[in-house]
């Protein structure tokens, strides 16, 4: 994929381009605006809920930018992209859990079923690279 990518892998990478961007533009609204993303998932906004929702936001800006920028500068650092997608799988995981304990409401689901799905092309594109790279 370094020198030889597929189209493929070039479409894959234009997918987690676009994936990484979506990750720090939510993850930035959670920061600005915790309160209005709490309600959105009908969750309670309390002090803390909300100083937590915009801490896990900062996070995911680290995270979405910091796969942005491994993408775009074709730094082709596997370890990275495997990261991105544990953070996307346990993402997923915590929001399901969420809802299950009635902390979020189901439209919620939807926010899991994204990060689900993100992880799963995060991982497949890290298994890609690292055939790859060796």
């Amino acid at each position: 994929m370094i020198a030889t990518a597929t189209p493929l892998d070039r479409g894959l990478r234009l997918v987690l381009v676009l994936i990484s961007i979506s990750t720090v533009l939510s993850g930035a609204a959670q920061v600005v605006e915790p309160g209005f993303v709490l309600h959105l998932l009908s969750a309670a906004q309390t002090t803390v809920s909300t100083q937590l929702f915009a801490t896990i936001g900062m996070f995911m800006i680290v995270v979405g930018g910091a796969l942005l920028q491994a993408l775009v500068a074709r730094s082709w650092e596997p370890i990275l992209v495997l990261w991105a997608g544990v953070q996307k799988l346990l993402a997923s995981a915590a929001v399901v859990i969420g809802v299950a304990r009635g902390v979020f409401a189901p439209v919620a689901l939807g926010v899991a079923s994204f990060d689900l799905v993100s992880s799963l092309i995060v991982f497949w594109f890290w298994r890609r690279m690292k055939d790859e790279v060796g």
